[in-house]
């Protein structure tokens, strides 16, 4: 059985950590409620391959422009997705963490479900 002190983290540390702080585990926890929605997981898979608009994001997840208009902008407002503007459009793209994060997830939930033979 894995102890506080051998599980070790992600950075493969094996010495015992300090808890995060509460304001921390606040934060996190709703940055995760924010990506958890299947919609914006798959806007994020989209922009993982480079910035786009609103429309071409639309059209790539089959969704109408209004409805991820106001997927973007909660992700916006959690500091998941960056937009900058050009000429009239904006441009939305990931910030630089936010991919790996889902990608680690959605790898760690395939690999469950990869044991359990779903």
């Amino acid at each position: 059985m894995k102890t506080k002190t051998d599980r070790g983290s992600s950075a493969g540390q094996s010495q015992p950590r300090e808890p995060l702080p509460e304001q921390v585990v606040e934060l996190t926890a709703r940055r995760l409620q924010v990506i958890a929605e299947p919609t914006r997981i798959a806007l994020l898979e989209a922009l993982n391959e480079g910035e786009a608009g609103v429309q071409e994001l639309a059209d790539r997840i089959g969704l109408p422009h209004q409805n991820v208009s106001q997927h973007l902008t909660r992700l916006h407002q959690a500091g998941i997705v960056e937009r900058r503007r050009s000429g009239t459009a904006t441009l939305h793209e990931l910030a630089d963490w936010a991919w790996w994060v889902v990608e680690q997830i959605a790898r760690w939930v395939q690999s469950c479900q990869d044991d359990q033979g779903a």
